[in-house]
């Protein structure tokens, strides 16, 4: 049997109904899968791209998608799954918008014609929340002292003859809203559908709950799904996104869009990226991917264009989740197909099929970069950490006169480097060196080296709050050492960064600032914050749980002459 013989298996094994005769003659979508090691950095891909209407089942052998142990498809099931949620402030946060609710503000589960002692992982759940603050729950207790992942709440199994019991409960409790539950996790529900905020869509779930329609549990999650997403695309025209000057950003932003654990970007206009960090994704990978295929299908701004749908998952993230991918990546550098990326009116290369640094795209600082360019005209520019060279880039874009680049990667020195031709910038005036930052900055000192314009923008040095305070301390001293090369006569600009949400959140902000500062005590340096910035505004976050989904500072600096 030839090779494309066993493709052509594989892929008929694949096929499944996700879109419609007419979608399909419109538009091509092409799938990939990838693991990543973090959802700032895509890190590695598999290169699965045929061309395939659709995907649904797949066999153990065909390693590089998940096998059937994990399987992608969104659960079938005839139960009907409720969460009962103690009556307290928490469960007043819930009603009011907040999207996870953790184990202990649980005070019982059920499932009719369920036979597991929880509800299954991944399946959608209707969250109530007693309207009797002395209503008492009885089935299965967990006893406490048991591991954090377990529940310490009961859970009834209940059949049809006992439905009018629990009917009644119901019919004395309030709907907070549609989630999908997790036994393993500390988010036990991801809220999605919140009654107060779509009271419509709400109210259509619980129809096609009671009258029992085929496949109730797909059908709800899709039509959340797609109201969310839509939602989503909306917002984003709102920003005139996509426009003449920027073809990428980010569509769904997870919390911010209603989608926990759920984000998408749009790159170059003609690649989806999803990335997935939570259970509930992987389960229903089918779901998401038809429902945004669909609604891609019909945006104006992509009408007649072939979208490729790349599917990204961390397994990190996937862990603390409680879920366990049952299969290692294979991932290939084989396939280095171009996508070009524009973001104000600067282009970039990337490989999104490809493994390694150079796969990625941070959209997150687009604005940053536009807004930091604005003040290097005829100043010299360096840029730290500098990754496809998006600060430098637009600094020269804007008329800088010199920009130095610096970053540990080969990868990202060259994607730098190459960013600068396909911009046809003059490589006289724009330079990327692969060096460590801080050995880098050393060195310039030793060679009394000075620029006008510095940004910072290190990797995540603080991934939680237990590294919190030896992050600090480097922080401190790159910070440091970065003003000690800003002029010395004239002062200059310091826009430095962090990406790591421990440190963003720390004392709402503060913390980082007063490590900065500190750090220009320690150089003898003077500055003055000008401004402070987070993610670009696609990067949506929702009020009810900010500040979580806050991760990124950027926080800009006049930095003193020596002795002012």
């Amino acid at each position: 049997m030839t090779m494309m013989d066993k493709k052509k298996i594989v892929f008929m094994m694949m096929a499944m109904h996700m879109i419609s005769a007419s979608a399909a003659s419109r538009r091509t979508v092409r799938m990939a899968f990838a693991s990543t090691s973090s959802m700032r950095g895509i890190n590695s891909s598999t290169s699965f791209r045929n061309n395939i209407e659709t995907f649904r089942q797949v066999t153990a052998s065909t390693t590089d998608i998940i096998s059937e142990d994990n399987t992608s498809s969104s659960p079938r099931s005839s139960s009907l799954h409720t969460v009962m949620v103690k009556r307290n402030r928490q469960s007043q946060n819930f009603r009011e918008g907040a999207p996870l609710i953790f184990g202990n503000s649980i005070a019982a589960t059920f499932s009719e014609n369920g036979d597991d002692d929880s509800i299954p992982l991944g399946s959608l759940v209707a969250v109530y929340v007693s309207r009797d603050d002395a209503q008492k729950h009885t089935g299965k207790k967990y006893k406490k002292g048991k591991p954090s992942n377990e529940p310490v709440y009961a859970h009834t199994n209940y059949d049809s003859s006992e439905a009018a019991q629990h009917h009644a409960t119901i019919n004395n409790s309030q709907l907070i809203g549609y989630g999908v539950y997790n036994p393993q996790s500390m988010y036990r529900v991801r809220i999605l559908c919140h009654a107060t905020q779509h009271p419509v869509l709400a109210k259509d779930s619980k129809r096609k709950q009671k009258t029992r329609v085929e496949d109730h549990d797909s059908e709800i999650l899709k039509s959340i799904l797609e109201r969310k997403m839509s939602d989503a695309m909306n917002l984003r025209l709102a920003m005139n996104l996509p426009s003449e000057s920027t073809d990428t950003y980010r569509l769904v932003n997870g919390e911010g869009d209603g989608c926990s654990g759920l984000a998408v970007d749009i790159i170059g206009g003609s690649t989806a990226i999803v990335m997935s960090s939570a259970a509930w994704c992987e389960v229903h990978k089918e779901a998401i991917v038809e429902v945004l295929e669909g609604l891609l299908n019909d945006h104006l701004s992509y009408d007649g264009d072939d979208i490729d749908i790349i599917w990204r998952n961390t397994p990190s993230r996937l862990k603390q989740d409680g879920y366990e991918l049952s299969f290692e990546s294979e991932a290939s550098d084989e396939d280095d197909t171009e996508v070009i990326a524009t973001e104000s009116s600067v282009k970039y290369l990337t490989y999104p099929y490809s493994n390694g640094q150079k796969t990625g795209f941070y959209c997150d600082q687009r604005d940053n970069r536009l807004m930091v360019a604005e003040y290097c005209r005829d100043k010299r520019v360096l840029d730290l950490c500098c990754y496809n060279g998006g600060f430098a880039l637009n600094a020269m874009v804007q008329g800088a006169a010199q920009c130095v680049g610096v970053d540990s990667s080969q990868d990202a020195i060259d994607a730098a480097t190459a960013n600068a031709m396909k911009n046809e910038l003059d490589p006289a005036k724009v330079s990327f060196v692969r060096e460590d930052i801080a050995v880098y900055m050393k060195s310039a000192m030793n060679e009394e080296e000075e620029f006008d314009v510095i940004v910072l923008d290190p990797p995540k040095l603080a991934p939680n709050l237990s590294t919190l305070d030896k992050a600090s301390r480097k922080y401190h001293a790159l910070n440091r050492d970065a003003m000690n090369l800003i002029n010395r006569e004239k002062g200059g600009l310091l826009l430095t960064c962090t990406c790591s949400a421990a440190m963003t959140q720390k004392d709402g902000g503060q913390y980082f600032l007063n490590t900065v500062n500190g750090a220009g005590l320690s150089a003898k340096r003077r500055v003055t914050l000008l401004r402070v910035n987070g993610a670009a505004p696609c990067h949506t976050q929702s009020p009810a749980s900010f500040p979580a989904g806050a991760y990124l500072t950027a926080a800009l600096f006049h930095v003193g002459p020596v002795g002012s």
